[in-house]
């Protein structure tokens, strides 16, 4: 019989998320910071509730190019 507890750590380690086209997604963390660094996420859900993208603080992976939290003053277009 396989070993179902080994299923459910899979579930724990994906983000529930909504893209720009407003569907509901589960990625894992790389893939959404990915999709985070392509202006391609609405909102995700954190364990302390939803973040909007644009409007809540998100920490940028490549510190490069942004050294800082994103404010309410950087929206994504809507393009």
């Amino acid at each position: 019989m396989p070993d179902r507890e080994g299923q459910g750590s899979v579930n724990r380690y994906r983000i529930e998320t909504i893209v720009d086209n407003d569907t509901l997604h589960y990625f894992t963390p790389q893939v959404l910071d990915v999709m985070l660094g392509n202006n391609l996420v609405v909102r995700f859900k954190r364990s302390s509730g939803w973040v909007t993208v644009g409007v809540d603080p998100v920490r940028t992976k490549n510190r490069r190019e942004t050294s800082h939290l994103y404010s309410g003053h950087e929206r994504r277009s809507n393009h």
